[in-house]
């Protein structure tokens, strides 16, 4: 096609296509403009979602106060020689809202270096209701702490620093009941010159404190319990076991089962789940090395308190009566230690210490179980010698026992609870004692140490749980070829520890019960009078609705010298006897 025609050709089909285009193209921008395109500011000021929080209001009962009395440790970092000090006070809590409370806390603290008094302001945000709403029953709480503090620290011997503080940290809550918590809090402290008690090149300190507390709270929370009443989750425990000290200078000198010796304990309880407390009485006897002989025997009595922690209901806490508990315990311990040594100025020493374990518990039925538990204690000492020297020395203690346990996991007793009705009764026991004393005892002569006692008594059961008694006692202390016969009278009050646990059941043909209480003894040898306190425990086995045999075992103690052969303890003023029985009671 020639040039000529193209051109014109070309202007023809580009006008029929160009009508076409046209319409689209203002299509395109017609559809355009109604379209609404993303925007950052309209999505950032939209109202979001908040999980609703629980009810606070000055009108509820208590106004949403609560009291805690808290403890920890405080540390700081870098530089400074100072130890970590003790902290330890009360604090005064409000609920604001859903979400935010404040709290106020008077706090004191030392060490052997260090006076520090103090007082925090804080603000508690519920993180873990802010996320995930308010949830009616629940027993754990997560939530955010800041504040800031002033303090006032002084060293010995210098001017008393005041410094300042910012901190923030995280504090873990549990909901025992309906008003008391335990909490866990770790936080992190940023301090002004002067908080150690000295002056610092860098004007600043960093540091780091661990703490726990128990709060009341005035309003109370919907939790739903695991204990309905005192006796729920309460239990008695009773184990034996061996126990060694593998202290380095006993290691050094003793091949590795050679410290260890036998021991038992026996406990009383209660669970608030996961958290509990236990008391625990102990004693035995365990090998050591001494510089007289290459091995002698160490006996050991004393008595620990624990707080105890549940893992099966921290992990799961809808759990209820798992047959196999795994339980871990702290808490501390007192008690005395008899060792024998030429050198040693004064042989029985006090003992304190820390000391925790690990715990199995498989329960055979709903109330019996078996135990198996694992215990470490570093024990503390001092030990004076006749060379006028004093050392400071510590056990540490390993040791295994298995016991049986008796609780009341469910509250279903009100069925098999029989109908109380006070009684009285009476009773008599033939028994054996033992003025306390260690010098020179062989186990072959303890048929010719130990003395008898008979007992005549009467008393009254006014509930399920609480007992009054009074007896009259003929008894030899055994004393060189012959003996001495003191006559005393007693007065106890006794606590049926079965009925406390588990409920008054009539049927029952077994009770365990501890007593306590005042003793009278005349020495016709001297003519003297003393006065003591006695405590032990009474086994009782039902025979029938009227006869009842027991065995119970006790302690006493005298201001003075009951008798020439006993020991007197703490320079001089107080001695011990030792007793058992076996006796029958009527009831009446």
């Amino acid at each position: 096609m020639k040039l000529k025609y193209m051109i014109p050709a070309l202007c023809i089909c580009t006008s029929i296509a160009l009508p076409d285009n046209v319409h689209a193209q203002e299509k395109k921008q017609k559809k355009d403009s109604t379209e609404r395109f993303f925007n950052a500011m309209d999505y950032r000021l939209q109202k979001r979602y908040i999980p609703q929080g629980r009810e606070v209001s000055n009108n509820q009962p208590g106004k949403n106060f609560s009291l805690s009395v808290v403890g920890g440790i405080n540390k700081l970092r870098g530089i400074s020689s100072l130890p970590a000090w003790f902290n330890g006070g009360i604090a005064l809590t409000k609920d604001v809202s859903s979400f935010n409370s404040y709290r106020v806390s008077l706090l004191g603290g030392f060490n052997d270096e260090l006076k520090q008094g103090g007082i925090e302001l804080d603000h508690l945000f519920n993180l873990s209701d802010y996320i995930g709403g308010y949830r009616n029953g629940s027993h754990i709480g997560l939530y955010t702490v800041l504040g800031i503090g002033g303090y006032i620290s002084k060293r010995e011997g210098m001017d008393a620093k005041i410094a300042g503080g910012l901190h923030g940290g995280l504090q873990a809550r549990y909901h025992l009941s309906e008003n008391w918590d335990w909490y866990v809090e770790p936080k992190l402290y940023i301090y002004t010159d002067g908080i150690d008690g000295v002056t610092c090149p860098k004007k600043y300190d960093v540091g780091y404190g661990l703490y726990t507390g128990l709060t009341y709270r005035f309003t109370s929370l919907p939790i739903k319990m695991k204990s309905e009443d005192m006796g729920d989750n309460m239990f008695i425990e009773a184990a034996i076991g061996t126990q060694g000290d593998f202290g380095k200078p006993v290691r050094n000198n003793l091949s590795a089962l050679q410290p260890l010796g036998p021991t038992a304990s026996l406990s009383i309880g209660k669970w608030f789940m996961p958290l509990g407390w236990r008391l625990t009485g102990f004693g035995g006897f365990h090998y050591t090395f001494n510089s007289d002989k290459f091995k002698s025997e160490e006996v050991y009595a004393g008595g620990r308190a624990e707080v105890l922690l549940n893992l099966n209901t921290l992990i799961t806490p809808s759990v209820d009566d798992p047959r196999l508990e795994v339980n871990l315990s702290a808490g501390y311990e007192l008690g005395a230690l008899a060792h024998r040594s030429n050198d040693y100025a004064k042989k029985i020493r006090p003992f304190h210490g820390p000391t925790g374990s690990m715990q199995l518990v498989y329960f055979l039925s709903d109330q019996i179980g078996i135990t198996g538990e694992a215990r470490y204690s570093k024990s503390f000492y001092t030990q004076p010698f006749k060379s006028a020297i004093t050392q400071d020395r510590h056990m540490q203690n390993l040791g295994i026992m298995f016991g049986v346990q008796y609780r009341r996991r469910k509250a279903d007793f009100d069925s098999k609870r029989g109908f109380f009705q006070p009684y009285n009764f009476a009773y008599a026991t033939v028994g054996t004692n033992f003025p306390m004393r260690t010098a020179g005892l062989k186990m072959k002569d303890f048929p010719d140490i130990l003395g008898q006692q008979i007992n005549l008594g009467i008393g009254r059961q006014y509930t399920p749980l609480s007992a009054i008694r009074g007896s009259v006692e003929v008894g030899r202390y055994a004393y060189q070829n012959g003996g001495v016969y003191p006559l005393s009278i007693t007065a106890d009050y006794m606590l049926n520890l079965t009925n406390m646990i588990g409920n008054y059941n009539e049927n029952r043909i077994f009770d365990l019960s501890a007593f306590a209480g005042i003793v009278y003894t005349h020495h016709d040898m001297e003519d003297k009078n003393y006065f003591g306190i006695q405590g032990g425990l009474q086994q009782s086995f039902k025979l029938n609705d009227r006869w009842n045999i027991f065995a119970e075992e006790y302690l006493r103690g005298y201001n003075g010298k009951i008798t020439p052969s006993a020991r007197t303890y703490t320079s001089g003023e107080y001695t011990f006897v030792l007793g058992a029985s076996i006796g029958t009671s009527y009831r009446f």
